[in-house]
């Protein structure tokens, strides 16, 4: 758990040297263990003694104040996450229609099936090959670029005596640009063989989206993520080459951004219903150097000491 050295304390977060440093011998008198009969009056010493040490130098005040912001942004960062996952964008209909004997992940894949009804006693008759359904996932990139993908699932089959047993088969498939999650792809011809020389039955591909490494999806089809920039990149402005779900792109980000800034791309998320495409947003996260040479450390003190900058002003 953090612990707020400030409320701690009991001063703001714009305190000065001499605020501070009053606020830690009124705790102090009123806790130390000669003084105070007050079984907890120990640890509480303790604490305003930490909390004051931090505080009251520059270096280490600055670092925590960092530490503070990385832990605010990763707690959002966890609240954006526990929105459905791209996998859950599919119809929940299709989710619980699908079953599988095995379900064994390959590749960029897991596979789920489920054989249609088997026909009974064909006789010397030709008869069509049952339909596979099949739930594939695949990535972002391939949602939006299409290509080739392979299947590999299990199906019951049945064996010159009419047992069934579990056969494993594997397929390439072609999935069109923009497709989107739930879609279903209809493939002719690669479902379950024929009888007596009767044609093969079809194989029914419902489309999921798998996790993605980096980008995120909400509202099915707007994608986000977080792009890390240097302190020195933040201040002064870059241009930064991103990815995205098609080729990359040059981001102009401007002197003086902070963390939270959002830049929008039009068009460059993933598929909507009815045709077009949603959003891609970037969303600015200033990452300090974790290990920083001595070289690195002292630029960083001889700013400090002249920089009249102060981000926490009007606090209190």
């Amino acid at each position: 758990m953090h612990t707020d050295y400030y409320s701690l304390l009991g001063v703001s977060r714009s305190a000065t040297a001499d605020e501070l440093k009053a606020a830690y011998r009124r705790l102090a008198r009123q806790y130390h263990p000669d003084v105070s009969s007050d079984p907890g009056a120990e640890e509480r010493f303790k604490a305003v003694t930490q909390a004051y040490k931090v505080l009251r130098d520059p270096d280490s005040r600055v670092r925590y104040e960092v530490e503070a912001l990385e832990r605010e942004l990763d707690a959002r960062e966890r609240d954006l996450n526990s929105m459905p996952s791209v996998t859950e964008i599919a119809p929940r209909r299709a989710r619980e229609r699908v079953r599988a004997p095995s379900q064994a992940p390959r590749g960029f894949f897991k596979r789920f099936m489920r054989a249609r009804a088997a026909g009974g006693n064909a006789g010397d008759q030709p008869l069509a090959g049952d339909d596979y359904e099949v739930m594939a996932e695949i990535t972002l990139e391939e949602a939006v670029r299409g290509g080739l993908v392979t299947l590999t699932f299990e199906v019951p089959e049945r064996g010159p005596n009419g047992a069934s047993h579990a056969t494993e088969r594997t397929v390439e498939i072609r999935v069109p640009k923009l497709t989107r999650a739930g879609e279903r792809l209809v493939f002719r011809g690669h479902g379950a063989p024929g009888a007596n020389g009767g044609p093969a039955g079809n194989l029914h591909v419902e489309i999921a989206y798998k996790p993605h490494w980096l980008f995120r999806v909400r509202d099915e089809h707007e994608v986000w993520f977080y792009l890390p920039i240097a302190p020195w990149e933040a201040v002064l402005g870059a241009i930064i080459e991103i990815p995205t779900l098609d080729k990359p792109f040059r981001l102009h980000v401007p002197a003086g951004a902070t963390s939270g800034q959002t830049f929008r791309l039009s068009g460059r998320g993933l598929p909507r219903l009815g045709g077009g495409r949603g959003d891609l947003l970037a969303c600015l996260r200033v990452i300090t150097p974790q290990l920083p040479t001595e070289q690195e450390r002292q630029l960083y003190l001889q700013l400090a000491r002249v920089s009249r900058f102060n981000p926490r002003r009007g606090f209190g």
